[in-house]
């Protein structure tokens, strides 16, 4: 199955420099890419992480993808991982590649943000109830040419 996230956009945050645009990331990690700061295993309270911030264990997380996605094949699942829960296109490659089909998020500006990095495969798990969040849906590509169509819509 190809993955449906552009790799080499997911890549290139590894050499991005860090700055005041990061939530919650302490400034004296600010020019550093995220490479260089996980390289250095910082302990994340004590280097000024304003919380909340989601920290995942490697073992733990290897074991988790390892452990569902055989199981999701056996049980003839499809699972839309919550990635307006980490927010990250790299856990989100990761998934994918260990079979996830789509991802799930809670707001348009979300759908927006993994968009950026060509995902099209998205569960909206929310109410889409305006107008403008529709538009930008249609503009990305993410709505059907079904649903593009008037006479569908209050079906």
């Amino acid at each position: 199955m190809a993955t449906p996230i552009n790799a080499a956009a997911v890549d290139a945050l590894a050499g991005e420099p860090l700055d005041w645009r990061f939530k919650a990331l302490p400034a004296a990690w600010w020019g550093r890419t995220p490479a260089d700061v996980c390289a250095a295993s910082p302990r994340l309270l004590d280097d000024g992480a304003v919380g909340p911030v989601c920290v995942l264990g490697a073992d733990a997380l290897a074991h988790n993808l390892a452990a569902m996605a055989p199981w999701c094949r056996v049980h003839g699942v499809e699972l839309a991982p919550h990635g307006k829960t980490h927010m990250s296109p790299q856990l989100l490659a990761r998934q994918f590649r260990a079979g996830a089909c789509a991802v799930t998020v809670a707001t348009v500006s979300q759908v927006r943000i993994f968009r950026a990095f060509g995902l099209t495969d998205v569960v909206l798990a929310n109410e889409l109830v305006d107008e403008a969040g529709l538009h930008v849906l249609l503009d990305f590509g993410v709505l059907s040419l079904a649903e593009r169509d008037p006479a569908r819509r209050n079906r």
